[in-house]
């Protein structure tokens, strides 16, 4: 997305999806070298800034405004050598919302793991594992069915809005609530929602209270019960979701991992053939249950229609 907030190292600290990625960008620039991006404007962000304005001719303030957004974009598209193609950070950094998912296809097309996992690739009629074909739950699609039913409306207009495929947030509401947009899971340490929102998840995508303060900027105007309403869960998982693109470029598996871990972190578990960690550690069945409900919006497109342009099926399966 594009982004326009002034950023800049003060107490408390700024956060948010702008900082992560500015970071990322940074990074790919050769510019934030110590340290995990992690979405806090910081000492270690308000250095690479400098380093970004210096390098670039800008007022050497550590303040990150709409003139420095413009150059970074601009050294973002040149940041590749000549010849060759930007890394898809590089590129989806850059891009505008409905451009990322164009920028990371062919990858996600090709057959690829993370470090020593088993492979995957997408295909037209989803993803397989392997030299499996692509796999759903069994039979009908219901589950998706419903939940694109009841929710569609909302799940294209926040999928068009952040440039998020709908497949992932299909996915990743089946995964996390099968569609109940009362569910709640409040996580060992809760206390109360003011004291400890970051143990209690709310909503179809049961995103933690603190989660989608930070990935929205709505600070205390998102709490438990405006996360119950649907159109607002969705906003906020999928802004999550969009948030976490820089470490995930919308790979499904590293989606389910990173929206249930807060990361793609690796995990060697004997039992995680996926390679990334995931709740119960060691287990492969959150990325497992995600991917299958992934092909089953496929299946669902494939069957029903209706497939929005924000999605990986409408992109795969383009009429030439």
């Amino acid at each position: 997305m594009a982004y326009t907030r002034v950023l800049k190292y003060r107490l408390p600290m700024l956060r948010g999806n702008d900082v992560l990625e500015l970071q990322l960008a940074l990074r790919a620039l050769g510019l934030y070298q110590s340290g995990q991006p992690d979405g806090l404007f910081g000492m270690r962000s308000d250095a690479a800034v400098r380093a970004f304005q210096t390098q670039n001719g800008l007022t050497v303030d550590g303040v990150f405004g709409p003139q420095s957004w413009t150059r970074l974009a601009e050294a973002l598209a040149g940041a590749a050598p000549a010849g060759t193609a930007a890394p898809a950070v590089v590129r989806a950094s850059a891009a505008r919302p409905a451009d990322r998912l164009a920028g990371v296809l062919a990858d996600l097309t090709a057959v690829h793991g993370y470090r020593d996992s088993v492979r995957w690739h997408l295909t037209p009629i989803g993803l397989a594992i392997g030299d499996e074909p692509p796999q759903g739950s069994g039979g009908e699609p219901k589950t998706m069915r419903r939940v694109w039913g009841d929710f569609g409306p909302s799940i294209v207009r926040w999928a068009t809005q952040f440039g998020v495929p709908a497949e992932l947030i299909l996915a990743t509401i089946g995964t996390e609530s099968g569609g109940d947009p009362r569910a709640v899971r409040e996580e060992p340490g809760y206390r109360d929602d003011e004291r400890t929102p970051g143990k209690v998840s709310v909503g179809l995508m049961q995103t933690l209270i603190s989660t989608a303060r930070e990935a929205l900027g709505e600070g205390g105007n998102v709490d438990r019960a405006w996360l119950e309403v649907p159109d607002n869960a969705i906003k906020a998982g999928t802004a999550c979701i969009a948030s976490k693109f820089p470490q995930t470029q919308f790979d499904p598996p590293k989606v389910a991992c990173a929206y249930n871990a807060g990361g793609v972190y690796y995990q060697d578990g004997a039992g995680n053939r996926w390679k990334m960690r995931q709740y119960p550690i060691g287990s492969a069945a959150h990325a497992d249950r995600f991917v299958q409900w992934f092909n089953d919006v496929f299946l669902l497109f494939a069957a029903d229609g209706g497939a929005p342009d924000a999605s990986f099926w409408a992109r795969l399966n383009a009429r030439t």
